[in-house]
């Protein structure tokens, strides 16, 4: 009978269930921005392919913070030197905010390529996709023209901002104006011993660092994803409870019969299961429609394809409660009130 009220009122069910998967398109989505959030600066320092880096003391990190250090701290720890600054690219003179990396020569011939090559001769450098330039392009740094010889991929920080990786001698001239000057030292092995006045973070701490600046964001998308499934349970407790109510009629009629309260109300039950969890199934294929148009790649985790439309059975239940109420409220004695 279940499925049999489903198919009568297939044009309500049909226009429900989209206006629902809609819903639960944008709850993939901005779970899916999360979990970029979330990954962003620790693919980003996965890309460094650096165990340690040696920083000043006092400051959080180097992605959130300025630091300066002389530029022999590299041979001190036995290590390379890096230089990290905000600056921006220009594209056919549009500037483009960046995150400028200094690498030595051997670090950048390192860098795992989505399209190009590392060129280490002259100023050329890899930018990440998110700028959008290609391979071959001349644009400008600053008041430097340099080439761009190769393109990364997920190489962003705080939601967005694409690393530029450079030599390490042209960021120091562009940044401090000498050679003799970096923001630390990268560091491969084991912990090294530092000097007074520095400290050793490792690569995940300055990643996990690197999300403070984006709390806020996480916590008012998190906000968003709430109301999203207040709604969704709107709108499937909207529905079933209006079922319960045209079927008022038909529930007396089967209380009359002998069938049990509990079988008629898990029937209302499946019905709002079943519109929630078509509702997901829609909403994973929309939701790969709408991804290629967030600059920001989403990146969904392999979790939320269970996750999501588990929750949406549970809040398909605890929505179609009203509706439960409404079945056993029904008095067989109704049944014959229509004859009467």
């Amino acid at each position: 009978m279940t499925l049999r009220d489903l198919q009568f009122r297939r044009r309500r069910v049909l226009v429900v269930t989209f206006l629902t998967a809609v819903v639960f398109t944008l709850l993939f989505l901005m779970t899916g921005l999360i979990e970029r959030f979330n990954t962003e600066p620790f693919d980003a320092m996965s890309s460094l392919e650096a165990d340690h880096w040696v920083v000043p003391e006092g400051i959080s990190g180097p992605l959130t913070a300025t630091a300066s250090a002389p530029a022999s701290l590299a041979a001190e720890v036995g290590g390379d030197g890096v230089v990290l600054a905000r600056g921006s690219l220009f594209v056919d003179g549009a500037p483009e905010e960046i995150l400028l990396v200094g690498l030595a020569d051997e670090r950048r011939a390192g860098l795992d390529l989505a399209d190009g090559s590392v060129v280490t001769e002259g100023n050329s450098i890899v930018v990440d996709r998110l700028a959008g330039v290609d391979p071959g392009t001349t644009v400008m740094l600053g008041n430097t023209t340099v080439n761009v010889t190769g393109v990364t991929e997920n190489t962003t920080v705080l939601a967005g901002l694409p690393l530029v990786y450079a030599d390490l001698a042209l960021v120091q001239e562009l940044t401090f104006g000498t050679t003799d000057v970096v923001s630390g030292a990268l560091v491969d092995g084991d912990e090294p011993n530092v000097p007074a006045g520095f400290q050793v973070l490792s690569s995940d701490a300055v990643a996990e660092d690197a999300l403070g600046p984006l709390e806020n964001a996480i916590s008012s998308i998190d906000l968003i994803r709430g109301l999203l499934w207040f709604v969704a349970a709107i709108i499937i407790g909207a529905v079933v409870y209006l079922s319960a109510l045209e079927r008022s009629r038909d529930f007396a009629v089967f209380k009359a019969i002998g069938a049990s309260t509990r079988s008629l109300a898990g029937g209302l039950a499946l019905q709002a299961v079943i519109i929630a969890v078509g509702a997901c199934i829609v909403a994973i294929g929309l939701q790969f429609l709408v991804r290629p148009l967030f600059p920001l790649g989403v990146v969904m985790p392999t979790s939320a394809y269970w996750q999501i439309p588990l929750a949406a059975a549970v809040v398909a239940l605890i929505a179609g409660l009203a509706g439960v109420r409404r079945v056993a409220s029904s008095d067989p004695a109704a049944a014959f009130g229509g004859a009467a």
